[in-house]
């Protein structure tokens, strides 16, 4: 784990290096290493992600056979983005929601968030480099949005690919040896019950808020009832977000921010992350810049027992011969899973939760297991079947070969679409260990 923060950290100091020099960019003319119509790659951009991964390779990325050659790799990886970011933005039909972009962005923040054991590390190591959970939303969403639309240009550009039967055995026959190893694995149905905030605690919550707003109507500073009430990175700041504008907080926070003028603080007000109190400093007609208080829903000792006896109820309901499937319908709250009887499908054993391995390890088929704690809540689980490790063959793994083969052949496809398109585009692209300013007179 200590391994993994070395990294992420290494990885965040990038990110701000690169942000930085994006930030500086109207001052300081910065030497471009390719260009792809009207649009430039800085040679900075490269760096940081031949950097990246260099990182991530466990390589020197200031070793020139590195650079020469995972260096070009990049490169040409950064020119055909670039090809199909233009294709895509060219295409009226193409768009991406305000909602889609919101998800998006949260669960991006999410897949950092679970490099760290602890929210708090994670806050402090952003707060480390002079960063918030906003700012990176606010860092992130362009790039985020870039890439959606790209998503969507490839799958409407590739979702007609497809492999016949005759083509998965001629790809079999001519890789058959270079398939991987498929780990031992074990197919799992489960029920899920998480260990959601009661209301009892929501209602308390809201109440100890409402009486940190009486104190701030009675003279108590609003910074000040931050520092000392608010559970948020912003606290020792006093609860301040700096500027915000539209689309770049959830949409009740900002409801209530672009309904106050300078001075005047909110009421209090519920978010995905718990009770808030706004406060507006400074706003423009498109920007707000505000502070809050806010004090987040956490369950307690009581509400984690009350969903493990229901948990209990259900594994016992299962070993006394009840029907599984039925019982997941009733009982588990994984929308995604239920409807199928809780199944979750193949995972290889030695990905599978430490919980969920030591309460397996020697369950045969049909075996019912539980409740087992992890960080989605309380489960019950049943074995569906268990195989052992084996290279992949048709008799056995006909659906996961046909998916390598169709992958194989999309490559294929796609390599050729984005060779027309850099065919019929303008692209220039300087030498990797050249280094030459930027002048009116370049292209």
């Amino acid at each position: 784990m200590r391994r993994k923060l070395s990294r992420f950290r290494n990885w965040l100091c990038l990110l701000v290096i690169a942000q930085i020099a994006i930030a500086n960019g109207q001052d300081v003319v910065e030497e471009p290493i390719a260009i792809v119509a009207d649009r430039v790659i800085l040679r900075s951009e490269w760096e940081t992600q031949l950097s990246l991964h260099s990182m991530q390779a466990n390589v020197d990325a200031n070793d020139p056979l590195v650079r020469d050659t995972l260096g070009q790799v990049i490169l040409d990886q950064m020119i055909n983005d670039q090809l199909i970011l233009l294709v895509a933005e060219q295409d009226s039909t193409l768009m991406v929601s305000p909602k889609e972009l919101d998800e998006a962005v949260e669960e991006h923040i999410l897949s950092l968030r679970r490099r760290y054991p602890t929210d708090d590390q994670f806050h402090r190591d952003l707060a480390q480099e002079g960063l918030t959970e906003r700012d990176l939303r606010v860092r992130f969403r362009q790039d985020i949005n870039n890439q959606l639309l790209k998503q969507k240009l490839m799958q409407r550009k590739l979702s007609d690919v497809a492999v016949s039967h005759g083509e998965v055995r001629e790809f079999y026959s001519h890789y058959s040896d270079s398939l991987p190893v498929r780990p031992a694995g074990i197919k799992l149905a489960h029920i899920l019950l998480p260990v959601d905030v009661s209301e009892s605690v929501v209602d308390a919550t809201r109440e100890r808020l409402t009486r940190i707003l009486g104190e701030i109507r009675d003279g108590l500073d609003f910074g000040e009832a931050a520092r000392k009430y608010s559970a948020d990175a912003s606290a020792p700041n006093g609860g301040d977000l700096g500027w915000f504008g539209k689309g770049e907080m959830v949409a009740e926070f900002e409801q209530a921010a672009f309904a106050l003028t300078p001075g005047q603080t909110s009421g209090v007000l519920r978010t995905p992350f718990g009770w808030h109190l706004i406060q507006c400093i400074e706003r423009t007609a498109e920007r707000v810049h505000a502070r809050h208080v806010i004090l987040t829903l956490e369950p307690t000792g009581a509400d984690s027992a009350a969903v493990r006896a229901r948990a209990d109820s259900a594994a016992a309901l299962s070993l006394s011969g009840e029907d599984f499937c039925l019982l997941a319908q009733e009982y588990s709250k994984d929308e995604e899973t239920r409807k199928n009887c809780g199944e979750l499908g193949w995972y290889p054993i030695e990905e599978m939760f430490e919980e969920f391995k030591t309460v397996l390890a020697d369950a045969g088929n049909g075996a019912i297991a539980g409740p087992v704690m992890t960080k989605y809540g309380w489960h019950v689980l049943r074995v569906l079947d268990r195989r052992p490790a084996h290279r992949l063959n048709l008799t056995d793994d006909w659906d996961a070969i046909k998916q390598i083969a169709r992958q194989d052949k999309t490559n294929r496809v796609l390599t050729d679409w984005i060779a027309d398109v850099r065919e019929d585009t303008y692209v220039d692209i300087r030498p990797l260990s050249a280094r030459r300013t930027l002048t009116p007179s370049s292209p």
